[in-house]
């Protein structure tokens, strides 16, 4: 393949948008009518899943261990069902883990951003995917030591391992970019859809470990060991790829240029001005979700909790607050794809606004426990389950509308730019936003 021809492909794969707002579907013909070789056991399918699926699990995975998390940060002394009386460490988990992200996630991207480029995309993917899978294993044998005695040294031990996994999985995010961007849009389909799966998955793998029917601890060492070989696999799949043809078919296909040059100041405003409507209802809807998800989300508990039900008691916040949440989301996204029209500017952005007004003051009325100054207004589990029904899908389908109208906004030559700009803005405003996160529990 020449070389002009990989940078096309590069930026098609970029600004082509459809499914999930980012890759235009391609036929099997289409896509293999560059003579390239096949993919045999559906080797690279099988890797880009998995990556996209890797990608997102992080930081989802272990937000959704929420009984763990409640169970090693307990009073070791009070009753494990009352709600009311959660510790200081039960309560800022999520906050703690979202503060965490919103700092290093940013940096890091950032200097992924103006600095990454100068190591190779493979080269980083590999350590990213190391550190990960070491602080996967590390987590997971934690499961077995008794911490009660130190919750507080162990819970700043959990936040360590967060840092260097959200570093880490910032820093392969850039690199997974640069490596798939070399291929045909239809492997950037594959890719999102894997990322499409990360909730649903770790939500599942908790709803499986619970089902076992044993101890939290024992549910969660198999919950953890799940997350431990599924990033294992991702780096094994990732680092034996050098030998697939198709692989290097196309990564070879681009000469990574690690001299080029950042964007200018003047770049920057110029693409700001022409995407304004996409950055503010994106920054409107960080907005939305800063206070409520997940820091109020996952204290929300059955009307019946304390009752004895396993349902109530077990399986209501993994299967409400977590699969069921991610599989609106899902629908929502979908949804979308099927609208190719801008719709945004100013009633875009009133839309986004007039859902942050709407949906904050209502799960912050659910069930949520401990409070100490709102009352509950919507006390029952299917006003929970409704509310969070429009939250999720409204959230989701005007996310990618919002994507989806970055490209064609600038148009397919400066798409690529356009939406670094934006994801840049947003990385930084989560800085801003951390006093948000870091009280709304406070405000219960």
């Amino acid at each position: 393949m020449k070389k002009g021809t990989g940078l096309a492909i590069k930026k098609v794969s970029l600004c082509s948008l459809d499914n999930y707002g980012l890759a235009t579907i391609k036929s099997k013909a289409e896509k293999e009518k560059d003579d390239a070789p096949k993919d045999r056991f559906f080797y690279v399918h099988i890797l880009f899943l998995i990556m996209g699926l890797m990608h997102m699990i992080p930081y989802s995975f272990f937000i959704t261990a929420n009984a763990y998390w409640m169970y090693k940060f307990r009073d070791v002394n009070a009753n494990l069902t009352d709600a009311s009386a959660r510790t200081l460490l039960q309560t800022h988990f999520s906050p703690a883990n979202s503060i965490m992200h919103a700092i290093v996630s940013p940096a890091t991207m950032l200097m992924s951003t103006f600095f990454g480029f100068k190591i190779k995309a493979r080269v980083r993917g590999l350590m990213s995917l190391s550190v990960m899978s070491f602080n996967f294993i590390a987590a997971t044998a934690f499961v077995k030591i008794d911490t009660d005695s130190w919750q507080v040294t162990f819970f700043v031990i959990i936040m360590a391992f967060l840092g260097m996994i959200t570093i880490a999985n910032s820093a392969i995010s850039a690199a997974n970019l640069a490596i798939i961007s070399k291929f045909p849009p239809y492997y950037m389909k594959v890719y999102l859809f894997g990322e499409g799966l990360a909730g649903l998955c770790s939500a599942t793998l908790q709803i499986l470990s619970l089902a076992m029917g044993t101890s939290t601890e024992v549910s969660a060492l198999f919950y953890f060991i799940a997350g431990s070989s599924l990033m294992v696999l991702t780096l094994v799949l990732f680092y034996f790829s050098k030998y697939n043809k198709l692989f290097n078919h196309y990564v070879n296909s681009v000469v990574e240029d690690v001299n080029r040059d950042v964007l200018r100041l003047s770049e920057i405003k110029d693409l700001a001005k022409q995407i304004w409507a996409q950055i503010v209802a994106s920054l409107l809807m960080m907005l939305t979700m800063s206070p409520v998800t997940p820091n109020i989300t996952t204290l929300v508990v059955s009307e019946n909790y304390g009752s004895g039900s396993e349902w109530s008691d077990k399986y209501f916040v993994p299967v409400i607050t977590f699969l069921y949440s991610d599989v609106i989301g899902l629908f929502g996204r979908i949804a979308s794809a099927k609208y190719n029209k801008i719709i945004g500017g100013v009633p875009f952005c009133l839309f986004m606004f007039v859902r942050m007004v709407i949906f904050v003051p209502l799960i912050y009325f659910c069930n949520a426990q401990p409070r100490n100054y709102l009352p509950v207004l919507f006390p029952h589990d299917w006003q929970y389950v409704l509310i969070l029904f429009f939250y999720q899908f409204t959230g989701s389908f005007a996310f990618n509308l919002l994507f989806l109208d970055v490209g064609k906004v600038v148009g397919p030559k400066k798409a690529e730019d356009a939406y670094l700009v934006m994801m840049s803005i947003m990385s930084l405003s989560t800085v801003l936003l951390l006093p948000v996160g870091m009280f709304s529990v406070d405000l219960l």
